[in-house]
């Protein structure tokens, strides 16, 4: 059963300011978004009115740790009054609490507002990316989806301007191995999916085929339908073979790489977008520009982030939360957000003028995300409790086939097996 609100816990909340004492509201967060993100808007959203206080938990170490925590304090009824939760792990987060009635549908919220609010707020692709079984449980806050950092010194170097960056991935490629030639110094791109922390980078080369990784019951393996996972091992081999991504190389070393102007082509979320300029600083032109796909008719990119959940009983605290929520996704407060990270704004009226139009207009390398509203698709989890191992096991496939230790077809094979059993547990 889902925790439901209606008109009555809005009016008592409304009277909160002038009756009642103030409403505290406790949320959780990861410490990676804390500092850049939540404090500067909290601070901001209790400084604007006086009924409700915002303040975080501890923060977890990151999304698998927030997923653990909030298990944990389901089974203790420890749970805070509202958490940002990965879409990954929203659906079977968002199912073991409903069974115990601990989230709210955010629908019974949504439906008091002003008529036309939510179209002025939200496209239906947005929304979706919140809800499960068809229940709005989440409010879309973070959302991201794959991006190129190009390096437009290097790619001048080679003749190209970014302007005529190519489409498609064997044009990728080509120019990757083309300012890998430059000197030793020098690699041509850096795609870390061997080493990423999440199966995101993996979903991104199925999804981008027009595929997709379940079923529509999310319970059966389906990224390798049409040989899509065949294809996908066969491109990161490319990467390595072609593009000149050195798998030998960390993260933390191919970041800094870039950013010192010695790798051409960078992937990663748009999330990294601010940081990445101040690290660059003046090294060189830098540049962001949309992401490859294989079907343009099809192709999607699964879109990383957060959903904002509710998961106070107390029909007073669920109100004011919502009134945090509402300020988070609003036009406002995603103008600050992407602003401050880089991240695709959840709220189609942040991109007016008097919000984030004129910045974008004003600053093209922070607008691509805008400009991949079409492609943003699901970011799938797996059903059970195995999604870390499952994606731990499938990395050091993938890797075992960019060095060429793995022929692709047989890698495929064993990401399927990996899954399919790991699921059942």
């Amino acid at each position: 059963m889902i925790k439901q609100f209606y008109v009555g816990a809005v009016v008592a909340f409304g009277m909160v300011g002038t009756a009642q004492a103030q409403v505290q509201v406790t949320c959780l967060t990861n410490a990676g978004h804390l500092t850049r993100q939540h404090e500067p808007l909290a601070k901001m959203f209790n400084e604007m009115q006086d009924e409700v206080e915002v303040i975080y938990a501890a923060p977890a170490q990151d999304y698998a740790d927030t997923h653990l925590r909030l298990f944990r304090g389901s089974a203790t009824n420890t749970l805070p009054d509202c958490a940002f939760q990965a879409f990954n792990q929203l659906p079977s987060m968002t199912r073991s609490l409903a069974a115990r009635d601990q989230i709210t549908d955010l629908r019974t919220l949504m439906d008091q507002e002003p008529q036309g609010w939510i179209e002025a707020n939200y496209t239906d692709d947005m929304l979706k990316l919140g809800q499960v079984d068809g229940v709005q449980y989440g409010m879309p806050f973070n959302a991201s989806v794959i991006q190129w950092y190009v390096n437009a010194d290097l790619l001048e170097r080679v003749g190209v301007d970014v302007a005529d960056y190519p489409t498609d991935w064997n044009g990728v490629l080509q120019l990757a191995a083309q300012i890998d030639a430059l000197g030793d110094d020098i690699e041509g791109m850096s795609f870390g999916i061997d080493q990423w922390g999440d199966d995101w980078p993996f979903q991104v080369l199925i999804l981008q085929q027009g595929g997709q990784m379940l079923n529509d019951a999310g319970d059966t393996v389906a990224f390798d339908e049409n040989d899509h996972h065949i294809e996908a091992m066969k491109l990161v081999r490319r990467i390595v073979e072609n593009g000149g991504y050195n798998p030998e190389t960390d993260l933390a070393t191919q970041l800094t790489s870039f950013t010192e102007g010695k790798v051409g082509i960078y992937a990663t979320s748009p999330a990294s977008a601010k940081q990445i300029q101040e690290r660059v600083g003046g090294n060189f032109d830098l540049r962001s520009v949309k992401f490859t796909v294989w079907n343009d008719a099809e192709g999607r990119l699964p879109t990383g982030g957060n959903a904002a959940i509710i998961t106070t009983i107390d029909p007073v605290k669920a109100a004011a939360a919502w009134e945090y929520i509402k300020f988070l996704s609003g036009p406002e407060g995603q103008d600050i957000t992407a602003r401050n990270t880089g991240y695709l704004p959840t709220n189609v009226g942040s991109l007016a003028d008097e919000y984030l139009g004129k910045y974008y207009a004003a600053e093209p390398y922070f607008a691509t995300p805008s400009s991949q509203y079409n492609r943003a698709g699901a970011w799938s989890g797996y059903a059970g409790t195995q999604s870390e191992k499952i994606w731990r096991d499938q990395r050091a496939v993938i890797r075992s086939v960019m060095l060429g230790d793995i022929a692709p077809e047989d890698g495929a094979a064993q990401l399927v097996t990996i899954a399919t059993d790991l699921m059942t547990r």
